[in-house]
C-alpha cells in the first residue's frame, strides 16, 4: 500500500532523471569494462528505470493514487505488425526487423494504464542509443511489446514522449475526489479522480469511464455490480467521497 501518494510520484521521476542525467554523464560510473560491458550496463539501467516507472504505476493504481484521468491517457506510440505469423522467443526477442513489419506500421494511441501493463509483462524490451563525446548517451527510443502482445505486434515508443507524457503527467497528478463502494464481504470498488466537475453529478459515468480503461476493470466491475445487486437489491451508490 502506498501511504503518500505525491512522493512516491517524484521518486519515480527521480529515478527517470538520474538515468538521464547518468547517460549524459557517459562512460559512467568510471571501471575497466570493456565495450560490449557498456552495452549490458546501459541495457540494465534502462530495464531498470523502465520496470520502476511501469510498476510504480501499476501499484499506484492498485492504491487508488492515480486518477482515472490519468490512467485513460493516451500515448502516441507506432505500431509495427508481425510479419508473416512468426513471433520471437527468448533469444531473438531483439531481432525487430526480422519478426516486425515496419513497412506496415501506423501511429497509435496506448493508454497509460495499458502501456504500463505491456511493460511489467514485456516480452520485447530494445532500447535505441545514440551518443557523441560532446552530448554522451542519449536514448531516442524503443520498442515494447507484453508476452501476449508480442504475437501481434511490437510498439515504437518515443523515449522524449514517454518521460513528458507519462512520467511527468504522472507525476503531477492529484487525486481529489474518489468514489469509493464495499460490498458486506469488505470488497471494494474505489475510482480516483483529479477533478471536481463531470462526475460527482453522474455515478453512472464514472463507473462506465472506470470500466472502460481495460478488460481486466470491464470484469471486474461486472462481477462488483453483479455481487451489489444481490446484497443489496440496487445498483451501487457511493459509500464515500472525498
Amino acid at each position: 500500500m502506498i501511504d503518500d501518494g505525491p512522493a512516491y510520484k517524484l521518486l519515480l521521476q527521480r529515478a527517470v532523471k538520474r538515468f538521464e542525467i547518468d547517460l549524459q554523464k557517459w562512460p559512467w560510473p568510471p571501471t575497466r569494462a570493456a565495450g560490449d560491458d557498456w552495452s549490458t550496463y546501459w541495457q540494465a539501467r534502462f530495464e531498470d528505470t523502465l520496470f520502476r516507472v511501469g510498476l510504480g504505476v501499476r501499484k499506484l493504481i492498485e492504491a487508488s493514487k492515480l486518477s482515472v484521468e490519468v490512467q485513460e491517457r493516451p500515448i502516441s506510440a507506432i505500431f509495427m505488425p508481425v510479419r508473416g505469423g512468426v513471433f520471437p522467443g527468448v533469444i531473438d526477442q531483439h531481432r525487430i526487423e526480422k519478426f516486425y513489419d515496419g513497412e506496415a506500421a501506423q501511429r497509435v494511441q496506448l493508454p497509460v494504464l495499458l502501456l504500463c501493463h505491456a511493460i511489467v509483462h514485456s516480452h520485447v524490451l530494445v532500447p535505441q542509443f545514440t551518443g557523441s563525446s560532446h552530448s554522451g548517451l542519449r536514448l531516442e527510443n524503443f520498442y515494447l511489446a507484453s508476452d501476449r502482445g508480442r504475437k501481434g505486434g511490437v510498439y515504437l515508443i518515443d523515449w522524449r514522449t514517454f518521460v513528458d507524457e507519462l512520467v511527468n503527467v504522472v507525476t503531477l497528478d492529484d487525486v481529489v475526489e474518489m468514489l469509493a463502494f464495499r460490498l458486506p464481504n469488505g470488497e471494494e470498488l474505489r475510482i480516483p479522480f483529479s477533478t471536481h466537475q463531470g462526475f460527482t453529478d453522474s455515478r453512472d459515468r464514472a463507473i462506465s469511464v472506470y470500466r472502460s480503461l481495460s478488460q481486466g476493470n470491464a470484469k471486474f466491475v461486472d462481477k462488483f455490480m453483479h455481487e451489489w445487486q444481490k446484497a443489496y437489491g440496487q445498483a451501487p451508490g457511493p459509500e464515500a467521497s472525498a
